[in-house]
């Protein structure tokens, strides 16, 4: 929620005409250091990922504080749906082979 929270104040820029880059311009700092503070241990550098988009124009559609959430809680999430679908197999196996011996 929180990566979803930076990227979207981000963003909200686009609201307001000719304020925005000057609100980027102070969102960047803020938005560099609560990246970095949530995922430097995992990717070092995408607070600085995170700074240049808010300080270049026409890239707040990159959604940096996102990346930095897939790249920690991705794998884990995958491994689960690859776990629970395994389970689904074997699970079905298991229903297939109970009706071939009710059948004999």
């Amino acid at each position: 929620v929180t990566s979803l929270l930076i990227d979207f104040i981000g963003s909200a820029s686009y609201l307001i005409p000719l304020l925005g880059e000057a609100f980027d311009l102070t969102w960047a700092p803020t938005s560099m250091i609560l990246v970095g503070a949530l995922y430097d241990d995992i990717m070092p550098n995408l607070k600085y990922v995170a700074l240049m988009e808010e300080l270049l124009p026409l890239t707040d559609w990159i959604p940096s504080a996102m990346l930095g959430w897939v790249r920690e809680f991705g794998p884990g999430i995958l491994e689960e749906w690859r776990g629970r679908v395994q389970g689904m197999k074997t699970a079905g196996r298991r229903e297939k082979e109970a009706l071939v011996h009710m059948m004999r």
